[in-house]
């Protein structure tokens, strides 16, 4: 009997087992720890970055509307600006053109500037241009001729938002195709 227990004992003794699989195991349960270790951070750093990225998205397009709003009052400021010179000459009898012309190319211009996409899509959402919204409707809803009576606080709007705009190259050559365009445009 003796010789039996001290098989069993031999039989059951711990032995050490092979490391080949040990350390395969080891290395998969290392492999998910740090896949878990990864995924959390990245659940909690995801987030800052997308923010990140949206804002600077957003401040891209902020630049972008504010470029565009300052083209906007420099093509309504010329407008209004050849207007006036159209109707004054055609008061010192200066004019070859009809009141009703000088009244319709206005007209056309304001109304073809205030319906293009990138400005119903640019402006009308945003409360930082009420104000230019609300004054390029009151310059729409005037005949031309009657603009220095009915809306004085509108002309002096475009002026003094004309004058902030900043200098550089591309406003002086932003003016010339405003310009340009206006005089081919106008009366058509």
């Amino acid at each position: 009997m003796n010789n039996s227990l001290a098989n069993f004992a031999e039989t059951t003794e711990a032995k050490p087992s092979g490391g080949i699989g040990n350390s395969i195991l080891y290395s998969l349960l290392a492999i998910l720890l740090l896949a878990l270790v990864a995924y959390i951070i990245w659940k909690i750093v995801k987030g800052k970055i997308y923010k990140k990225r949206a804002e600077k998205a957003e401040k891209i397009k902020a630049k972008k509307t504010l470029s565009l709003y300052y083209e906007y009052i420099l093509s309504f400021q010329e407008i209004i600006e050849f207007t006036q010179k159209e109707l004054e000459s055609f008061m010192n009898g200066s004019s070859k053109r009809k009141m009703g012309e000088i009244k319709e190319g206005s007209k056309k211009l304001l109304v073809k500037l205030a319906n293009r996409n990138d400005f119903s899509s640019s402006f009308l959402e945003k409360d930082e241009y009420k104000t230019f919204i609300k004054n390029v409707e009151n310059i729409n809803l005037v005949q031309c001729n009657l603009w220095d009576k009915k809306i004085p606080e509108t002309l002096e709007f475009f002026k003094q938002q004309y004058d902030a705009v900043p200098e550089g190259n591309k406003k002086s050559e932003y003016l010339e195709l405003v310009r340009k365009s206006i005089v081919e445009k106008y009366y058509e």
